[in-house]
């Protein structure tokens, strides 16, 4: 399956370099070409165990970079947003990025999309960013808005996303659903786990994990009250 991931911070460049390992074809989209041009010339700008391994892996080849992101969102089948959202001085979630990417997004859709927020948002977001996707003029039919919280501690990224103890989709439609599913099936078939490059097994590692599907609303309260210890 090719997967676009919007950002290209702490989880946007592990989620890209693990979903490269599960055999996907990644393209990592970000609009700072400083950082764009670091990751293509091999630099790996955070410290994580097994990060640089994989981006040697699969740079140039299920990896690529873009800063067009209307682009790698009409390639793609799946679009995970992992841009910044920051706390306002109010303590509220920044959204002015997952915004503007939404805004952005509807201009490459030509086919049906699923967009999956990433980033930490409060509950409810997916209804706005759907909102936001349609008021930009996209037929209502070609995308579904889904959640997939992430559960990565720093130091261990890499391992937590490709060993989860249960991976978290929150879907309101069987299709946007089943799509996530297939991404995510090398690790819940174990077919992942058998490959002779795989990542090292850590100790007590749920193999094969297990999945669970729930609504949008339910995976976004799960999103906010997650507490990773790098945040």
């Amino acid at each position: 399956m090719r997967i676009a991931v919007v950002g290209s911070g702490y989880v946007g460049l592990v989620a890209g370099a693990c979903f490269s390992d599960l055999g996907h074809d990644v393209i990592l989209v970000d609009n700072d070409e400083r950082k764009l041009a670091a990751l293509k010339n091999g630099q790996v700008p955070i410290h994580e165990k097994f990060l640089p391994e994989l981006l040697n892996r699969h740079r140039g080849q299920r990896l690529t970079f873009s800063n067009d992101l209307q682009e790698a969102v009409r390639l793609s089948a799946v679009v995970f947003v992992a841009v910044g959202t920051p706390p306002t001085e109010s303590g509220e979630a920044d959204l002015s990025y997952v915004e503007s990417v939404a805004r952005e997004i509807s201009g490459g859709v030509d086919g049906y999309k699923v967009i999956v927020e990433k980033s930490t948002v409060p509950v409810y977001t997916s209804e706005w960013v759907r909102k936001i996707i349609l008021r930009n003029g996209t037929d209502p039919e070609s995308f579904d808005v889904a959640s997939n919280p992430e559960f990565l501690r720093e130091g261990t990224a890499v391992t937590d996303f490709l060993f989860p103890d249960r991976i978290v989709i929150g879907c309101d439609s069987e299709r946007s659903a089943e799509v996530l599913r297939e991404v995510y099936a090398p690790l819940t078939d174990g077919t992942y786990y058998q490959g002779a490059n795989s990542i090292p097994q850590p100790d007590r590692a749920a193999i094969p994990p297990p999945i669970i599907v729930t609504s949008t609303k339910s995976a976004e309260l799960i999103n906010m009250h997650r507490m990773p210890s790098w945040r």
